[in-house]
């Protein structure tokens, strides 16, 4: 009886856990850029991921690839230059992301939630 109980409670926490991990926002890497990650989740489509600039006037698309209880993978191409990146996206906290990029490009960046009023 016990071990069923400390199971329920275990699955219970995972649940919490999981669910309390929240992509969805806009954000903003700690380095100088213009760029925003705008993060949406649509019952019907999945993750949807877009990137964009006011500066820049530009926006790129990522494509969703995975997800699991620890990260998001997804898949960026700007055709405007040819770069192609790998993405995978961590949760840390409620406000903060930690992603890293791998393919033509190999960093690691922390991205922070902004708010808007």
């Amino acid at each position: 009886m016990k071990k069923q109980i400390f199971t329920l409670v275990g699955a219970l926490l995972f649940s919490l856990i999981t669910l309390a991990q929240d992509y969805t926002g806009i954000w903003q890497a700690e380095e100088d850029t213009s760029y925003y990650v705008v993060i949406l989740y649509n019952s019907d489509k999945g993750y949807i991921f877009s990137n964009f600039s006011f500066i820049q006037q530009n926006v790129i698309q990522e494509n969703f690839m995975e997800e699991n209880e620890n990260h998001i993978k997804t898949v960026v191409h700007n055709p405007d230059n040819g770069w192609r990146g790998y993405l995978e996206y961590e949760y840390l906290d409620k406000d903060n992301l930690r992603v890293t990029y791998s393919g033509d490009s190999d960093a690691i960046h922390m991205l922070h939630r902004k708010k808007i009023l």
